[in-house]
């Protein structure tokens, strides 16, 4: 919703105290606005390691779960995901949402890589998911500079060579996924 500048110009006109009750009612029904301020105004971005690291823990917590089938295995990696996203929304750490994607699927296919191949027929869906987090994240790798490629470079071509290989090797040339990276 737009504001009107006669409304902005009422709202700056309010009192210190005024404008603050209803910022404080607005954070309530916001909380991913609270934790993104949190984030920048009380932890000045000190602690931005602190949140990577609590998200790789997470992930390594739940990859040593034993898979029933691809779909759970697929709501566990997009549950994942989420927390990724959700940490890049309050931080706005570019870099850290590809080291922990890249993170997220190199454990899921080097822990449950034989589950998943012996699934292949029931597992369209968890390869089609798998292919389109490895072409987000080779976008996101291009806007980063060349020098930083060398740091990613190993998870890179470990996932893609399993996606081609293995996994999903359909979806993965009808994604025209690279077979080697950097190209």
């Amino acid at each position: 919703m737009q504001l009107s500048s006669e409304l902005k110009e009422a709202i700056s006109h309010l009192s210190h105290k005024e404008k603050d009750k209803l910022l404080f009612r607005l954070l309530k029904k916001d909380p991913d606005l609270c934790q993104r301020l949190q984030f920048e105004l009380v932890e000045q971005g000190e602690t931005l390691q602190e949140r990577r690291e609590a998200v790789a823990a997470e992930i390594e917590r739940q990859v040593k779960y034993e898979a029933y089938s691809p779909g759970y295995l697929m709501m566990d990696m997009r549950s994942l995901s989420g927390d990724i996203t959700r940490q890049m929304k309050y931080t706005k750490d570019k870099e850290g949402e590809i080291q922990l994607t890249l993170l997220l699927l190199r454990r899921y296919l080097s822990e449950h890589i034989d589950f998943i191949i012996a699934y292949l027929y029931r597992a369209d869906s968890l390869q089609d998911y798998m292919v389109k987090r490895m072409q987000a994240v080779l976008q996101k790798l291009r806007k980063l500079h060349e020098d930083l490629y060398i740091e990613y470079e190993d998870d890179v071509n470990y996932i893609l060579q399993q996606l081609h290989q293995k996994v999903a090797p359909l979806q993965a040339h009808k994604a025209k996924l690279p077979k080697e990276w950097p190209f």
